[in-house]
């Protein structure tokens, strides 16, 4: 079989939906796929390509904390190289290369934050990353388009600026729309705010992207973050190298990868007008522990009718009843299935599902896989609940 070595710099969900695409591909192919994940040392490219005599590399270079020097480009020596992730500071000139869709990524985000009302609108960014300009500039066409100014900062990649970051936030008009252009960058703005006094959502709303989970559950609060389709971007990488290996063309334009959702938390979960009956059934849901509660039972706690119900829900929260029980309860199943080696259908009853069958539909629309085949992706990662309270 020919070798194919997929070098991964992201230790979470991202790398394991970027594989899940490649071997989407790789299926129909003769490759054999190998692993190589980064250590934080410079990749040994060239003593892995004189082991495996692969025919060609996918290597992922987003992945935070990297630099120039973390994959040695000239060692892969001619063997034809597919990169997922665009940044010049790391990508080679003229690199085939598999990008995040910058534009559609930044309209996500203006939409989401135009739709909860602000006035005031701001982007956090990371100093010296080409993805981060990128999506700052289509949040900038996107506030623009709709005739609201906003401001802007960057963090240094040592995160040395931290005092600045401080001010920043502090002078901020409020309440705000915040958007980051990671995780990483939105983690360290949730850090200063909470030690500031500066109440997110309520003064500051946040949203980032990425949707790396080890980061987004265990802020404080939650952190909503648009999720990129990483598993597309694996099969547009695959697929880019299978034509290099065809010689059909040596360099080609950027192919980009859309986005596959938002997964809203509590860092965006605002209540202008502060529906206690909403506060308190989020309370109830994110609670319960796995307790089986109905739409009914939830409902029962509010004092109008139940269409009446369902539309107070909707407007505080962007999602109905049914949408936010499930999200709570997904929460519950992946950290059993993560974190113990209970039997799925233990899993099912303790997330609050009565039905086997259904917990797995439900999961698999969730996810994407099957209850099994996420333990089997995830279970080594140990990740802390936080539900959100309101």
């Amino acid at each position: 079989m020919k070798v194919v070595l997929v070098f991964l710099t992201s230790t979470d969900n991202v790398s394991t939906e970027i594989m899940a695409g490649v071997r989407d591909f790789a299926g129909s192919t003769d490759w054999n796929i190998q692993q190589i994940k980064f250590a934080g040392t410079p990749f040994p490219v060239r003593n892995l390509i004189k082991f495996w005599s692969p025919v060609g590399c996918i290597v992922e270079a987003s992945g935070n904390g990297l630099n120039k020097n973390s994959i040695p480009h000239r060692a892969f020596d001619g063997t034809p190289v597919v990169y997922i992730g665009g940044d010049s500071s790391v990508v080679p000139p003229n690199a085939t290369c598999v990008v995040h869709d910058a534009k559609a990524t930044g309209e996500a985000a203006a939409r989401e934050l135009l739709a909860m009302g602000f006035d005031n609108f701001a982007f956090l960014g990371m100093k010296g990353r080409n993805w981060s300009l990128r999506r700052k500039n289509a949040f900038a066409d996107a506030m623009q388009l709709n005739g609201r100014p906003f401001g802007a900062f960057d963090l240094s990649s040592s995160g040395k600026n931290h005092n600045s970051l401080k001010h920043w936030l502090t002078g901020l008009p409020k309440p705000c729309g915040l958007f980051a252009a990671c995780d990483t960058v939105a983690e360290a703005a949730l850090s200063v705010c909470r030690l500031s006094g500066i109440s997110v959502p309520e003064d500051i709303a946040v949203i980032s992207v990425d949707d790396n989970e080890e980061i987004c559950e265990n802020t404080t609060p939650t952190l909503t973050s648009i999720r990129p389709d990483f598993r597309q971007g694996g099969r547009f990488a695959a697929r880019l190298l299978a034509r290099k290996l065809l010689g059909q063309s040596k360099t080609m334009p950027e192919t980009m990868f859309a986005v596959s959702g938002i997964a809203r938390r509590g860092s965006t979960r605002r209540f202008p007008n502060r529906d206690s009956y909403v506060a308190d059934a989020l309370d109830r849901i994110w609670k319960s522990g796995g307790e089986r509660q109905s739409v009914k039972d939830i409902i029962a706690g509010f004092p109008c009718s139940r269409r009446n119900a369902e539309i107070r829900f909707r407007q505080a929260t962007g999602r109905s009843i049914l949408e936010e029980l499930t999200e709570a309860r997904m929460h519950i199943a992946k950290k059993l299935l993560s974190d113990t080696q209970l039997p799925v259908a233990a899993v099912a009853e303790s997330s609050g599902y009565s039905s086997l069958a259904h917990f797995r539909n439900v999961f698999r629309k969730a996810t994407g896989s099957n209850p099994l085949s996420w333990r089997k992706a995830n279970g080594t990662l140990s990740k802390s609940y936080s539900p959100y309270v309101c």
